[in-house]
């Protein structure tokens, strides 16, 4: 990422309310799928609440985004919720993952395809990755995001190659977005 998209984040940060249903998609896929407690590294999670929802389930969580902002508003948010959470700024584009091994690997509405081998190889053995993201059908009812950011039908489980597929799923859901789901594990 460039000094450009730090600052987009920053300023989308400054001014947005975090829409609650995609926080609450992850939330419910880690719930559902992971075992409790366990590290977690929530991946491009910026002032969404996600990060202290998985922490109020017993994560040892650590957010990474390129935004200061929205970390900031990732710890306030835990703060008030009673919990802690680290946070990481990071140029995903630049700078490698922290060090696993993870237990859980979750990210939402960022999709970068050459980051998935690391995430994988950051697995715990039994570690899982929950990914949401839009697809490309998605730009049947909304222009943004773009092509570039939108994954194409069943990319999610080939980016997840040798990782055992636990729930894949790709609908029209009730925010009105055209999403795949993922839930993938490491043997």
């Amino acid at each position: 990422m460039t000094l450009d998209d730090r600052q987009k984040w920053n300023s989308k940060w400054s001014v947005r309310e975090f829409d609650d249903c995609h926080r609450s998609t992850i939330v419910d896929l880690v719930a559902t799928n992971a075992d409790l407690p366990g590290r977690l590294l929530d991946v491009a999670g910026g002032g969404s609440p996600t990060s202290t929802n998985l922490a109020l389930l017993g994560f040892d969580v650590t957010v990474l985004d390129v935004s200061d902002v929205g970390l900031a508003m990732a710890r306030d948010t835990a703060a008030e919720a009673g919990v802690e959470i680290t946070t990481i700024e990071t140029d995903l584009d630049k700078e490698p993952l922290p060090e696993g091994p993870w237990d859980v690997i979750t990210t939402a509405n960022f999709l970068k395809r050459e980051l998935f081998p690391a995430m994988i190889d950051a697995l715990a053995p039994g570690g899982l990755i929950i990914v949401t993201v839009a697809t490309v059908t998605n730009l049947e009812r909304h222009e943004r995001p773009g092509p570039p950011f939108l994954a194409q039908p069943d990319e999610l489980p080939q980016l997840s190659a040798n990782l055992e597929i636990v729930h894949h799923s790709e609908a029209w859901r009730s925010n009105d977005r055209h999403e795949a789901h993922l839930v993938a594990r490491k043997p």
